[in-house]
């Protein structure tokens, strides 16, 4: 897609807000990173179980670890939702004030 594109579908911001927002992660980086050692090692788990007690074990931290891996990412997008609201605000302000 180009850039023109985006701006049609209203997928960018507006230019003047380009470079205003910061762009860090509110992800929990650390329990992201336990959470994907521990399914990695639950593949290994399962598929060295060869169909037996482990393999049923493995299976499950793997999908436990998989959901939490998807709710501090998701919890992680709400609070950069919610930061982006409250720059957005500001930075209305800000112009509103300006234009006084």
């Amino acid at each position: 897609m180009s850039i023109e594109d985006l701006k049609e579908q209203n997928i960018l911001l507006p230019e003047e807000e380009w470079g205003k927002h910061s762009l860090d992660t509110p992800i929990a980086q650390v329990p992201v990173l336990i959470l994907f050692l521990f399914a990695v090692a639950s593949c290994i788990i399962a598929f060295l179980g060869n169909g037996n007690t482990w393999t049923w074990i493995g299976t499950i931290v793997f999908f436990l670890s998989f959901f939490g891996i998807i709710i501090l990412s998701d919890r992680g997008i709400q609070k950069q939702r919610e930061r982006f609201k409250k720059e957005k605000r500001e930075f209305q302000n800000q112009k509103n004030s300006k234009d006084l």
